[in-house]
């Protein structure tokens, strides 16, 4: 057996939370027909006793009672057949998830653009789920969630996105605490499901509740490369190499063009470092702020470029920049590769790391959309989402400075509309 993992997905000590593992606070009030939970998060449902879900509430129950004489967590267990007369429209949802995610799903994960690096979600995972419940849960989890955004008003599928994700983070809690080296690379890939499908449901509109920090999603991309770096004898070669590697070769350098895109940012940070030097600003805090600042410049850059970049091969009639992939994944990874400090004073919600990482999130709408990560339809909009509750939560001493992440979202600073103009051209 591998050492376990000494981690925590959630940010926090695991525990039992019964039916809403996933979503920490959220225990079933019982209430028929329909629970307090599924009215809030369901508008205009009327009953979420479904068929769908008695097969799971009766493998619940026996696995509980079973807990107490089982001196040890179960191994990743495979993927089992239902009875089709009990239980016949759960196994047709299925089908048709899993349909939904090699047909479609797949084609928006990160990398998937890539002919080297989109086998890992059309071939290697669906292979694992069809030998792993595990990967299975997961996998079913983030096709409901894509279907459920395409259509807002199939409430199956929305409780279905639920119902998948909360098995599979109990699986995988389970799995981590009994590791065997046949069971790495589906514990890594569900590792990697959980945290998108986190980041997509955390993001999501159709939720009327408060904003809520990306911090859990955050804590989990931490403990995947924990996780992948724990696990790498057994991973060494594998196809997941790319994701937790940091990539090279985007072009990040000083802009060969004039792009009023750039200097409304570089004003907007200069405006915002002045805060640094205040009194109740520590060292420790100002060198975080700095380095963010340089992170943020230094996006900013390559997007510029990237956008020049884009232009000149659509003229040439040639294919996308090869970079926006490298781009929107250094965007999303922005938060994680800062010291931690960074995401402590974002739990604090400290004004001046609330108003940085609301300026990254609001990069997402200068480059190409892509569903892991933009979100889809009206319900996942994560980038006007993200920085409207940002601002919902600044105090009102330090609203202006979402001043210029506004502009971004509502589409004051568009990358690919605009004309862009190069040095020494008329």
């Amino acid at each position: 057996m591998l050492q376990t993992p000494e981690i925590s997905f959630l940010g926090e000590p695991l525990r039992n939370r019964g039916e809403g593992v996933g979503h920490g606070k959220q225990h079933c009030d019982e209430r028929h027909p329909v629970c307090l939970n599924c009215a809030r998060r369901f508008q205009g449902l009327e009953c979420c006793d479904f068929d769908l879900f008695i097969e799971t509430t009766q493998e619940s129950k026996s696995t509980a009672s079973s807990k107490s004489d089982s001196p040890a967590l179960c191994p990743i267990q495979q993927p089992s057949l239902t009875n089709p007369s009990s239980n016949g429209s759960s196994r047709v949802l299925e089908l048709r998830l899993m349909h939904h995610y090699t047909s479609t799903t797949c084609g928006h994960m990160p990398g998937s653009q890539s002919a080297a690096k989109n086998p890992i979600w059309s071939v290697d995972i669906p292979q694992l789920a069809f030998h792993s419940d595990l990967v299975l849960s997961a996998v079913l989890g983030i096709s409901a969630l894509h279907l459920s955004a395409l259509d807002p008003g199939d409430q199956t599928v929305a409780l279905a996105a639920q119902h998948y994700f909360d098995r599979a983070v109990s699986q995988h809690r389970l799995a981590l605490g009994n590791v065997e080296e046949q069971d790495a690379e589906a514990i890594l890939a569900t590792a990697i499901l959980i945290c998108h499908h986190t980041w997509l449901a955390s993001n999501s509109s159709a939720v009327q509740e408060p904003y809520v920090l990306p911090l859990q999603t955050y804590y989990m991309a931490r403990g995947i490369r924990v996780l992948f770096d724990q696990m790498w004898p057994s991973l060494k070669g594998s196809g997941y190499l790319w994701y937790a590697e940091q990539e090279a070769g985007v072009n990040d350098g000083m802009p060969s063009h004039f792009d009023p895109f750039l200097m409304d940012m570089q004003r907007d940070l200069d405006s915002l470092s002045k805060t640094f030097d205040e009194p109740d600003v520590s060292p420790e805090a100002k060198g975080v702020y700095e380095k963010t600042v340089m992170e943020i410049t230094s996006m900013c850059y390559a997007i510029s470029n990237g956008t020049l970049e884009r232009s000149l091969k659509k003229i040439a009639k040639s294919f996308p920049s090869a970079e926006q992939h490298y781009i929107q994944s250094r965007i999303a990874t922005m938060p994680i590769r800062l010291p931690q400090l960074f995401l402590e004073l974002v739990a604090r919600k400290d004004a001046r790391a609330l108003a940085l990482l609301a300026r990254n999130l609001a990069l997402l709408k200068v480059v190409d959309n892509i569903w892991w990560l933009h979100g889809t339809g009206k319900t996942q909009q994560v980038a006007e989402h993200a920085v409207t509750g940002i601002r919902d939560l600044m105090p009102p001493e330090w609203t202006w400075t979402m001043d210029w992440p506004v502009q971004v979202v509502s589409g004051g600073a568009k990358m690919y509309e605009r004309e862009i103009v190069e040095l020494g051209m008329g």
